[in-house]
């Protein structure tokens, strides 16, 4: 169960962490009503940043009932690189997360899922995804709280192989949720709105969220 940890308290323990400061990019599309979902907060692992999500997933996740943001860290998008390393980036997600008005849901693609494992450390999530994570590492520790967690890819995907779905997906105690002729890009690339879908299947069950 999620400790009854405000977010206004995780904010103030986090602004501490020792990185140099930066002015973040952070898009966000609300939906047309008012949400009782969670907040799902976006987090890519190339240049792009936020923008990587702007073209399809904000919209349909705010269509689907979702207060719907993307965050670029540090040296993506419009946000400066700023340094810090992977403890900056981390820190930028931690801190996009907790100036939500809610706890939210973490979504982190390739690379930003290392950043949001990194980031459920501090960070009580509501749930998270790691959608073919790249750089995730099993020893990085347990997430605060305890979240659900769901990893999803491709089986043909190069970048993110089945072998690693599967080994990221055991060392959160399930199995990955596979998408055959997807690619890397699950944002861009044909076909992307039925794993966004299923995606959102699973973090509307009774089971996640």
């Amino acid at each position: 169960m999620v400790p009854e940890v405000s977010v206004e308290a995780w904010q103030r323990r986090y602004e501490s962490v020792q990185v140099p400061a930066v002015v973040r990019e952070v898009t966000s599309v609300m939906p047309e009503y008012d949400a009782t979902a969670p907040p799902v907060l976006c987090v890519a692992g190339d240049d792009r940043g936020a923008n990587a999500f702007t073209q399809t997933w904000l919209g349909h996740l705010a269509s689907r009932g979702h207060e719907a943001h993307a965050v670029s860290v540090r040296g993506q998008g419009a946000t400066p690189k700023a340094g810090g390393g992977t403890a900056g980036r981390t820190h930028d997600v931690v801190q996009a997360a907790s100036r939500l008005p809610r706890r939210s849901i973490l979504i982190g693609h390739g690379f930003g899922a290392m950043y949001v494992v990194h980031a459920l450390l501090r960070y009580p999530a509501a749930a998270a995804v790691l959608v073919a994570p790249r750089g995730v590492k099993a020893s990085v520790g347990r997430p605060a709280g305890d979240p659900p967690i769901l990893v999803a890819g491709c089986p043909d995907d190069r970048k993110a192989p089945e072998k690693r779905l599967d080994a990221v997906a055991a060392a959160y105690g399930s199995e990955p949720l596979l998408f055959s002729g997807i690619g890397h890009d699950f944002m861009t690339d044909a076909g992307w709105q039925a794993p966004l879908d299923a995606i959102i299947d699973w973090l509307q069950a009774d089971k996640a969220v």
